[in-house]
């Protein structure tokens, strides 16, 4: 999937908040967001843009996103939400708002399948 350098750092800061929603840093979300990070060929100072990015703005700029654009997105967040094999309530109305918002019409449990909604734990 293509993005725009200015997509690439938008997805990222709302996948960041999702990262920080549940208070919890676990190994496993800081790794997806490398993976993720070396598969958009950002850089290590590319992060800080990340980080000063305004979640807002960020929305504003997934909401102009192609309908494939926001499926592989919706994806993206689902797994950042499974990928500590804990399903946290601030995750998925983080997940709930984004698609709200921009228009992207899959649900959580669609994007994530029922069979990895069972192997994890809620919070």
């Amino acid at each position: 999937m293509e993005y725009t350098f200015q997509q690439k750092i938008a997805i990222m800061r709302i996948l960041l908040d999702i990262i920080h929603a549940d208070g919890i840093i676990d190994a496993r979300e800081t790794f997806f967001f490398n993976k993720l990070k070396d598969k958009f060929e950002l850089q290590d100072e590319d992060h800080e843009f990340v980080k000063s990015k305004n979640s807002l703005i960020a929305l504003s700029q997934i909401k102009l996103l192609s309908d494939e654009q926001k499926a592989d997105f919706a994806g993206l967040m689902s797994n950042m939400i499974i990928v500590d094999e804990d399903i946290n309530a601030n995750e998925v109305a983080i997940y709930d708002v984004v698609a709200e918002f921009c228009g992207i019409n899959i649900s959580f449990e669609e994007a994530t399948g029922k069979e990895h909604i069972d192997d994890c734990t809620k919070s």
